[in-house]
């Protein structure tokens, strides 16, 4: 609680500041499965009509990095069923205007690479006496074309679509904002979709509602950082990152981690290596100028590279003591192509030194520096400019001596060091706050001229967490941004990095933790972070203009110190007698929205499955660990699918599977020694995972890998499905359809996750499945409880969405419990999409079915 109170009264000293905000409604597209892309329909109930002429404005712009940009950005449907579509095809780089079936002749190129950095405004010039459409973007005049409508009222729908013949799941992956529509020169309707949740979206004028399917928000995505992704590496791991090609490299003992943000899916691949003795504080660089990847050890004066055709570092380390330069601030000079080693700490002594490796002559030095007085520190933040002439060195801790028995201190200041000259110069001090603070160890300098951004965080408790700040280079004011991130700090195991993506223009924080310190087994968490650039501060309205500005000013710091009070009033209220804050902030609390998953409450039966050591394949994938946290996220792409290949095998069959097959699935474009080689990388790294879920290994039996699970109270639904068809076709009775039902309730077999291999069991699943559900609905005292026959019924639609028995049960009981309209929605339901997938009608009536 002490954190939060923190956190809280951390942002009221700030200054609240009345800056324009980015928002708007991001479109899921072809890199989402059909059903779970984003549509916008202005008018779900009804038409927008006009009397005359109109004018449509919108800004648009495209997210980068995707592969495919193909589909309809707006169709406009008017009511005598003519359309008019903004389409944008990939292959030309153009936007086309369709009016009905012929091209308008209205036709213009994307202006790259603006349209994917910034909005671009499109205006839509209606004119139904004339029957002529004219388009404008960014002001400037596009051409005309003939507008082949008699009606005057429209539908607009944006993105994908359902309404009638003109639906569509063809839509670029872009952001939308500031839809207006004038008539007569008069602003009629706006919808700036500055909303942060929800499917609904209001027209500021005339308060019509908008509606919207599989929404993105994209003020979140500047106010709050989203968790990417979180893995296991092997060994003391470090980090850099490849601006230009976008990708981040984890260093692991013996394999390196390639995360590439600029993909669709954000892609993570293994790059076994030769082992790597990775020593306590070694650090990671990556030199962009030669495109090389850097392994230092500061203490050793040791550089290694790595070579990523033979997949293996250059140099290899002796065994050394701990570093003596923990938390050093590190960069590659551009203006001399040299590595700086700035600070640092170790053996109770603070460092100053500035120490250069020349990559020409691979000799270090220690520089004598000129200047201001730079005082020994660590857990400072670095960043330098863009023309590599200046580093700038912010906060830290340390003391004037470098002697930690002597005064140590908190230090505010930002200096900044001439490359050229080896100076420091003093700019200013920040203004202390209440709760001290330090840096994580790297700035971002340049997206914005005059500013920096780090990460600062209170260095006193273990259970901390890290703020991202903005700050000028020429003053000493800077403010909050995004939420908090939490963060587990211990001086030698902990490490913070801040970067910034030109390409996907994003903010990245990547944590490193130290697992273990003095134990056998070495291995780092990592976790990596992203906030859309420009941040925000959390929580701000849209400003639509002074007025406004200043109320919701007030109302964001009278809400914040509202909730301050009621946090401060409970904390002490709380007080004596309880667990210290530090001590209940370790223990993550179980995911409420998890937890409720489970739960349907019914008549008669319990239905709590169990949370704490735990898997469920039914519906989506899930995990949790021993104290019932979820630990979902820590299985990469390829880890979910080694563990599930070798799980699903062993339950379905009772054997496993064996290398060759694992190998044929994962890894059939790699040689035999480079595929055995992953399996044994990402099978160690499974093992940890496991072992945070219980008494549970994959082992190899006979020639076969098997998931082998060695404690009772471990539950997998998958497993207990199975025993249940077993112990079904022993013995038919009622007994068990319960626990089986409440298996199946969560949804499909691996809702959403798709793989070749899987079809043939999910297949067996589904069949066993209906087979059972449906010899449980012919038993004549099942029928005495109709609303247990509706669930089962809605279980055989998960396997089956076009399962007659089911529909005709489920109608039927609807019926006995007097539920006339759902039955008949079911059934109308049932009738569009038997027509949607089999292209004809489906041939009994309603009547037929409930006779």
């Amino acid at each position: 609680m002490r954190r939060h109170i923190y956190s809280i009264v951390f942002i009221l000293l700030f200054k609240i500041s009345g800056f324009a905000q980015s928002y708007g409604l991001t479109f899921n597209s072809h890199e989402v499965v059909l059903e779970k892309r984003t549509s916008l329909d202005l008018s779900p109930e009804d038409s927008l009509c006009f009397a005359k002429n109109f004018e449509l404005k919108f800004d648009m712009s495209f997210l980068s990095g995707h592969q495919i940009y193909f589909g309809y950005v707006l169709r406009i449907v008017s009511t005598d069923n003519q359309n008019i579509d903004l389409i944008f095809n990939q292959k030309t780089g153009a936007f086309k205007v369709i009016a009905g079936e012929n091209f308008s002749g209205i036709n213009f190129t994307a202006d790259s690479p603006r349209i994917y950095k910034e909005w671009s405004h499109f205006d839509f010039k209606f004119d139904l006496e004339k029957h002529v459409l004219q388009v404008l973007v960014n002001g400037k005049a596009i051409g005309k074309g003939n507008l082949p409508v008699t009606s005057n009222c429209f539908k607009f729908l944006w993105g994908a679509n359902d309404f009638q013949k003109f639906k569509t799941r063809d839509i670029p992956p872009m952001r939308i904002k500031d839809i207006k529509i004038y008539e007569k020169d008069e602003l009629k309707y706006s919808w700036p979709l500055d909303e942060t949740s929800g499917d609904i979206c209001y027209d500021k004028i005339s308060k019509r509602i908008a509606k919207v399917k599989n929404p993105e928000w994209l003020k979140p995505k500047y106010q709050k950082w989203a968790l990417l992704d979180s893995f296991i590496v092997g060994g003391y791991s470090s980090v850099a990152y490849n601006a230009k090609d976008d990708k981040l490299y984890l260093v692991g003992s013996d394999s390196l981690a390639v995360y590439s943000l600029s993909t669709d899916r954000h892609a993570l691949e293994w790059l076994p290596s030769r082992k790597q003795n990775l020593l306590m504080g070694n650090q990671a660089i990556y030199d962009t100028l030669t495109n090389k990847l850097y392994d230092v050890f500061i203490d050793g004066h040791k550089v290694s590279s790595f070579e990523f055709n033979r997949r293996q570092w250059d140099l290899e380390f002796p065994d050394a003591p701990a570093t003596e330069f923990w938390q050093a601030n590190k960069f590659i000079s551009s203006a001399d192509s040299s590595l700086y080693i700035v600070g640092g700490y170790g053996q109770l002594k603070y460092k100053n030194l500035v120490q250069r490796y020349r990559f020409d002559t691979k000799k270090w030095e220690v520089l004598k520096l000129t200047g201001d007085f730079f005082p020994p520190r660590y857990l400072s933040g670095l960043g330098t400019d863009p023309e590599g002439k200046f580093a700038y060195v912010i906060g830290g801790y340390g003391s004037q001596t470098g002697d930690q028995e002597l005064d140590p201190r908190y230090y505010y200041d930002l200096f900044r060091y001439n490359v050229k000259e080896g100076s420091f110069k003093k700019l200013y001090s920040l203004k202390p706050l209440s709760t001290p603070f330090t840096f994580g160890g790297s700035l971002v300098i340049g997206p914005k001229p005059g500013a920096y951004y780090g990460l600062m965080f209170p260095n006193d408790s273990y259970n901390s967490h890290l703020q991202l700040i903005e700050g000028s280079l020429t003053d000493s004011t800077f403010q909050p941004l995004g939420d908090p991130i939490p963060y587990s700090f211990h001086d030698i195991q902990s490490f913070a990095y801040l970067y910034y993506s030109p390409k996907s223009n994003k903010l990245i924080a990547v944590t490193l933790f130290y697992l273990t310190i003095d134990g056998k087994e070495k291995n780092t968490e990592v976790k990596i972070w992203t906030l859309d650039f420009p941040p925000e501060p959390p929580g701000v309205a849209v400003q639509a203009g002074t007025g406004e500005a200043h109320r919701s000013r007030y109302l964001f710091v009278f809400s914040l110190l509202s909730i301050a009070c009621v946090a401060v009033f409970f904390f002490f209220r709380k007080g004596a007698g309880k667990a210290t804050p530090s001590a209940a902030a370790a223990i993550p609390p179980v995911p409420i929205q998890a937890e409720a998953e489970h739960i349907t409450p019914t008549t008669g039966r319990d239905e709590h499955l169990p949370i704490h050591s735990s898997i469920y394949l039914f519906g989506q994938f899930q995990v949790f660990d021993k104290e019932g946290h979820d630990i979902t996220r820590l299985f990469t792409p390829l880890l979910k699918e080694l563990f599930l290949v070798i799980a699903t095998y062993t339950i379905s069959n009772g054997r496993g599977i064996s290398s060759e097959g694992l190998n044929e699935i994962l890894w059939h474009d790699k040689s035999e020694k480079d595929a055995k080689n992953n399996r044994s990388v990402n099978l160690a790294k499974l093992k940890t995972f496991l072992e945070k879920i219980g008494n549970c290994v994959i082992n190899k039996e006979s020639g076969y890998w098997q998931f082998q699970i060695l404690d009772e109270e471990i539950y997998v639904d998958y497993k207990k499905y199975v025993s249940l068809l077993q112990a079904s076709a022993a013995d038919p009775t009622q007994a068990y359809i319960h626990p089986m039902i409440d298996i199946i309730r969560r949804g499909p077999f691996l809702s959403q996750t798709e793989y070749n291999w899987l079809d043939d069991i999910k297949s067996d699943i589904s069949n066993s499945g209906i087979h059972t559900c449906l010899g449980y609905l012919e038993s004549p005292n099942i029928q005495k409880d109709p609303e247990f026959v509706i669930e089962i019924a809605n279980c055989i639609f998960y396997f089956d969405q076009l399962n007659e028995d089911a529909l005709i049960h489920k109608c039927k009981s609807l019926v006995l419990l007097k539920r006339h309209t759902l039955a008949n929605n079911t059934y109308q339901k049932f009738l569009k999409d038997y027509k949607d997938i089999y292209g004809t009608e489906f041939e009994k009536s309603f009547q037929d079915v409930i006779s």
